[in-house]
């Protein structure tokens, strides 16, 4: 592969999705970069033009919930040469709270960027990643393989995302599907889930301290997302593949 093909990236500011594009760059693939913090994406920019990679880089500003926000990260893609993958690496943990208690005006928001976007997203991509045999990489969570408490909205969202994947490779048997969970990574979204379950209790913390001391750095998992983007096996379509767990080897 080559410049001429493209990889849309959802939430590139900074952790995985960042990592993500870096490592594409790299290999010398273009990537449009869908990211909703200003700040954050001229930082990210900045640092991409000083490290003068072949590729481009093309941002895209804006909320990735707006339909518009998506038409244009596909448009751009296509502008850009061949759009051959979509990473949906956009997602948040908010809200958090007992099931009794948690925001469903803030379970709606958080529907709508972890489940909606990344399906929406899709659709506006099918049409192009068919052409192609394209790959279509879904950043998910093992939170949704177990009770976490506080966590139910967000292990709901995650598991309605693997649901999504599984069907998909059987809709569309031409694209390859894959679900990630990229494992304990060391990112200010984990850090916040940890601030949050130390005030909860003791048990509470000692998930805490056995998460941290699992915890890896961006780049790693960053480099397999990128990886999967680029040469995926068909076999592995509609599966929930675990960091750490499953074989991933050929990817790192």
């Amino acid at each position: 592969m080559t410049s001429s093909q493209v990889i849309i990236v959802t939430g590139v500011s900074r952790g995985i999705g960042k990592a993500v594009v870096l490592h594409l760059l790299s290999k010398d693939i273009s990537v449009v970069g869908v990211e909703l913090n200003e700040d954050g994406l001229q930082k990210l920019t900045s640092e991409i033009d000083r490290l003068s990679f072949s590729a481009k880089f093309v941002p895209v500003l804006g909320d990735v919930t707006d339909e518009e926000v998506q038409q244009l990260a596909v448009d751009k893609a296509i502008a850009s040469g061949t759009l051959v993958a979509l990473v949906n690496s956009a997602g948040m943990v908010q809200p958090t709270g007992s099931i009794v208690n948690v925001s469903l005006t803030a379970f709606e928001s958080q529907l709508r960027l972890n489940v909606v976007a990344p399906l929406a997203l899709i659709q506006k991509t099918l049409p192009h990643l068919r052409s192609v045999n394209g790959r279509i990489i879904n950043i998910t969570s093992n939170a949704c393989m177990l009770p976490v408490i506080n966590h139910a909205t967000y292990g709901a969202t995650k598991a309605a995302l693997n649901y999504i994947t599984s069907v998909l490779a059987v809709e569309e048997p031409d694209i390859t599907t894959v679900a990630l969970h990229p494992g304990v990574v060391d990112t200010p979204l984990f850090a916040a889930m940890q601030d949050e379950f130390k005030e909860v209790g003791p048990s509470a913390r000692e998930f805490s301290d056995f998460l941290d001391a699992k915890k890896i750095g961006p780049e790693v998992p960053g480099k397999i997302i990128g990886n999967l983007a680029l040469y995926a096996e068909h076999s592995l379509s509609g599966k929930y593949i675990l960091h750490g767990i499953d074989d991933l080897a050929k990817y790192t």
